[in-house]
């Protein structure tokens, strides 16, 4: 039996270090967020107000069978989301 999906949680501290959990592979993380930031190219602005604060947490849950990918955060803004997995994604491929 297969799973219905793949998920990884990011823990990001602000000039900090990152955590990544999961059920996704070293490999797997970077592709996963590469692939979620490609398809917020041209999404638009968010304008709502970022949530400042010290740690935040993203969750990208990958679907194989329609190669659809979602994200929850308590970011409070996209762009801020954004931000920190295009961060994440740069220190992931230094590592690899």
């Amino acid at each position: 039996m297969t799973k219905e999906c793949l998920t990884m949680i990011i823990n990001y501290t602000v000039n900090g270090p990152f955590e990544i959990t999961g059920d996704v592979n070293k490999e797997g993380q970077a592709e996963i967020i590469d692939s979620f930031l490609r398809t917020q190219i041209g999404a638009g602005s968010d304008i709502r107000k970022p949530d400042y604060k010290d740690t935040y947490q993203i969750s990208l849950q990958w679907y194989p069978s329609n190669d659809r990918i979602v994200a929850s955060c308590d970011t409070g803004n996209y762009g801020l989301r954004d931000g920190i997995l295009q961060e994440v994604l740069r220190k992931t491929l230094r590592e690899t």
